[in-house]
């Protein structure tokens, strides 16, 4: 769904919300399209964390996607597993970069 700033201030004040001052007033600002899609099943990175993040929803600019993306709605918890594999781990070993240099025990082989 691709919706205009414009269009989102309006659905914002039909929720109730009372829009600020500093809100976009201009014109051209308010015909700039954001882009709501479901999140990708590998998550969105969080480049501050250096970890995947899984949400429902994520929205970016339509014209500019390489300028970032944001999660909607609340963070969805992944499974230990999930989680490792996304960050680069290996899942047989439970670790992510920490484990990588680490030999593995012929126990712990396939």
């Amino acid at each position: 769904m691709i919706l205009t700033i414009a269009e989102i201030k309006t659905l914002a004040q039909f929720c109730g919300l009372v829009l600020t001052d500093g809100s976009v007033n201009d014109k051209d600002q308010e015909e700039t399209e954001i882009s709501v899609v479901d999140c990708p099943k590998c998550g969105l990175i969080d480049a501050d964390a250096n970890k995947m993040r899984q949400y429902e929803h994520a929205a970016y600019f339509y014209e500019y996607p390489e300028e970032g993306c944001i999660g909607l709605g609340k963070e969805i918890p992944r499974n230990a597993k999930e989680q490792v594999a996304a960050d680069g781990g290996d899942v047989t070993r439970g670790g992510g970069d920490e484990y990588k240099d680490r030999p593995v025990p012929t126990s712990e082989r396939r």
